[in-house]
């Protein structure tokens, strides 16, 4: 295989092959890994390089916000190979048999395959993302301890264990394993553009590309789009070739149907100075990023199904982070932001200067803070409630695209318009008097939790940068852009993978559910089955 540039592509020029996959994040990453030394020709465009350079990025990124806020602490969207990948933390979790289904109280729920046709991928994916004891993401393989005792013992709530990958990167942990295949060619600095469908918009007939020397195009057999869950419905909207709606979008559902997980933090907290170490030690065992028998994990308190069925709530979650008075510190602060960007290798920018000098001056105490912790005598004084939650897939929450301004490849800027309905605030306030109960019988007396005692006001949220649903799977195209498959409704050779074709999301991390999915694309386009 070769990493080549597109810079050397004539303009003008067509390049041929058996499949092109646009994008090389974790979908677009895990269809290559599958499909290589197959007999397959495989292009996987990246638009960027080989590493992250912020000013070639320009504005493509930029986002018109017309509904509820995105955060910026946190980026999630990268032109270089290995994508989001690079960005993200490597919290791996699984969806729950109810995401699957059709509920009566959560519209527009159902996913057109089971439960079960994606867990048989799961084992494969956590193979390729490295992830050790996948078996304990079932709370039923764990040992039996206080902290489960407490949240599940008088079975008024379930718990979730989350799994925490050594790291994510996975551009340069595949990229030996590609290099060594001869079937699959990465061409860098490569931005698809445009689809191109035959005269019937039954078929793609070539897919436009822009270089730094240059347009030129691909023709593929077949095409998968692997750009993210924004991405992926702005090329299809981007391809007016055909129609003004664009490609894939006959019944007006490309865009449609955006979700995130949002997440309230700090809206619930308690005092947790002068309560008996037992009682901590229970409490810390909720906190995030624990270190287990099993590796870094997280525990999530989540609502039992028949609890969902009953209360007709949402797909819920939370977890206590316990924190000291150093980490409620500027100085703390700046120098997680520092820790988050150099691990992320996006370094720099304008709060670089001040976040250094916050960390200077509170040097001393973050070592202090430090060695206590190392000693385990580092004590937490206060806990912070942090929801994770699943929202309806509601058809006015979307993406689309402003053609008027184009950036500098000339896609069209994309705008979102996120929204959340009551349904999530409702379960929200119901989940925080369940967890209060918990706690309290924990021996946790100063619970208190901003929406139990002002429930008439606004919530605020923000977004955890995980955006779904916006190419959603469904058995008909009345009611989304894919097909069971991830084939576009109507288009023969068009598929694709990522979050973007997720019709429900949980309350999960999606990257094992990604990879999962890929996989078994990559399976159907002529890739190995599922391991045993």
């Amino acid at each position: 295989m070769t990493f080549d540039d597109a810079a050397r592509v004539p303009a003008g020029s067509s390049l041929r092959a058996d499949l092109c996959i646009v994008g090389s994040g974790a979908a677009g990453l895990t269809l290559a890994q599958r499909l290589a030394g197959t007999t397959l020709d495989v292009i996987l465009l990246e638009a960027g390089g080989m590493a992250q350079d912020t000013e070639a990025d320009g504005d493509t990124f930029d986002i018109d916000l017309v509904g509820l806020p995105q955060q910026h602490t946190i980026e999630s969207r990268g032109r270089w190979f290995g994508g989001s990948t690079s960005l993200w933390f490597g919290r791996i979790a699984q969806l729950d048999p109810i995401d699957f289904e059709v509920r009566s109280w959560v519209p527009n729920s159902g996913w057109p395959i089971t439960e079960d046709e994606v867990r048989r991928w799961l084992p494969t994916a956590a193979g390729i993302l490295d992830v050790p004891h996948f078996d304990k993401l079932d709370i039923g393989a764990w040992a039996r301890n206080p902290t489960i005792d407490m949240v599940m013992g008088d079975g008024g709530a379930d718990l979730r264990p989350f799994l925490w990958a050594d790291g994510m990167f996975m551009g340069e942990r595949s990229r030996a394993a590609l290099e060594r295949s001869r079937n699959v060619r990465v061409l860098l600095g490569a931005t698809a553009t445009a689809l191109v469908p035959n005269e019937s918009s039954s078929a793609i007939d070539s897919l436009t590309v822009r270089g730094s020397s240059g347009t030129f195009s691909i023709e593929a057999r077949k095409y998968v789009l692997a750009a993210g869950g924004l991405e992926n419905p702005r090329l299809l909207l981007a391809s007016t070739a055909r129609s003004a709606a664009g490609v894939g979008n006959a019944t007006d559902n490309v865009g449609r149907y955006y979700m995130d997980h949002p997440r309230g933090e700090g809206l619930a907290t308690a005092d947790l100075r002068g309560l008996p170490r037992p009682v901590l030690e229970r409490l810390q065992l909720l906190g995030e990023k624990s270190r287990s028998p099993y590796g870094h994990t997280q525990l999530r308190v989540t609502f039992p199904e028949p609890m969902q069925r009953e209360e007709q709530l949402l797909n819920h979650s939370l977890h206590a982070h316990l924190v000291s008075d150093v980490q409620n510190s500027a100085g703390y602060a700046a120098l997680r932001r520092l820790a988050e960007s150099a691990r992320s290798r996006t370094v720099g920018g304008a709060h670089l200067p001040a976040d250094l000098w916050q960390v200077a001056k509170a040097s001393p105490r973050l070592a202090t803070f430090a060695a206590r912790r190392l000693a385990r005598r580092e004590r937490p004084t206060s806990l912070v409630v942090i929801d994770q939650m699943e929202q309806v897939p509601d058809p006015s929450s979307r993406v689309t695209v402003d053609h008027r301004r184009p950036d500098r490849f000339g896609l069209p800027k994309v705008q979102l318009d996120w929204r959340v309905t009551e349904a999530t605030y409702a379960s929200q306030r119901r989940m925080h008097e369940m967890f209060a109960s918990i706690v309290g019988r924990a021996g946790l007396p100063t619970f208190r939790s901003s929406l139990l005692d002002r429930p008439g006001e606004p919530v605020p949220l923000v977004d955890m940068k995980h955006p779904s649903g916006t190419t959603r799977m469904s058995s008909s195209p009345r009611d989304g852009v894919v097909d069971e498959h991830c084939r576009v409704h109507g288009v023969g050779n068009l598929f694709v993978a990522g979050t973007s074709v997720f019709p429900t999301v949980g309350h999960a991390n999606p990257t094992l559910t990604i990879v999962a999915l890929a996989a078994r694309l990559a399976h159907q386009l002529g890739g190995p089955a599922a391991d045993a």
